[in-house]
């Protein structure tokens, strides 16, 4: 379902609409099926968004909480961006609000939706050149709350996502995200249910 300002121009919704069901086809291939049918709801303005989005300076964000929901800002009218937050909504549904609020940390769950996520300057080859063929990564163990991923300059937090991307990128097979789901749900850690 998507919620608008009925003054949001045709064109806008459209787009919103094409870019949302080309995100779903994202989430399974990924997954092989979509079991979060979150909310979306899309802000024209600075003030709406700050209002059912955030106040930081974001394209779009998951909030998650009695059900996903998906607010989208102007400049989150992206299939990229609308693709990377439907993974966010489909860990969620997977392992539940709780085990997704306070048990993973935030570069797997970035990470994770960073595998839907195909921009160009988030790319493997973007990530070689500025570590140095890998050799000069952030330690991913020092980005486990939202804070800690998100804090410093802007580029030093395209640096973490990139990271967090590139390290789910060498972990991933479909089987080894189905037991990570499995392990996680039957309320093992996070650390066992990674490195198993």
């Amino acid at each position: 379902m998507l919620y608008f300002d009925p003054k949001t121009a045709k064109p806008y919704r459209d787009s919103l609409q094409t870019y949302i069901e080309k995100g779903r086809l994202r989430i399974i291939d990924f997954w092989g099926e979509q079991q979060c049918k979150p909310l979306f709801i899309y802000c024209s303005n600075k003030a709406s968004f700050e209002k059912y989005g955030s106040p930081i300076p974001v394209p779009a964000l998951t909030h998650i909480k009695l059900g996903a929901r998906i607010v989208i800002s102007e400049e989150g009218v992206d299939q990229d961006i609308i693709a990377h937050e439907l993974m966010h909504a489909e860990l969620y549904q997977r392992i539940g609000f709780y085990k997704w609020s306070f048990k993973i940390p935030r570069w797997f769950d970035e990470g994770l939706a960073m595998q839907s996520d195909y921009r160009n300057y988030y790319s493997e080859d973007t990530l070689k050149a500025l570590s140095d063929n890998f050799k000069n990564l952030p330690d991913l163990r020092t980005l486990e709350t939202g804070a800690q991923f998100n804090s410093g300059s802007r580029e030093k937090i395209m640096f973490n996502y990139m990271t967090a991307a590139h390290e789910i990128r060498k972990w991933y097979t479909k089987e080894k995200m189905d037991k990570f789901i499995k392990a996680m749900n039957a309320g093992k850690s996070f650390e066992e249910s990674y490195n198993q």
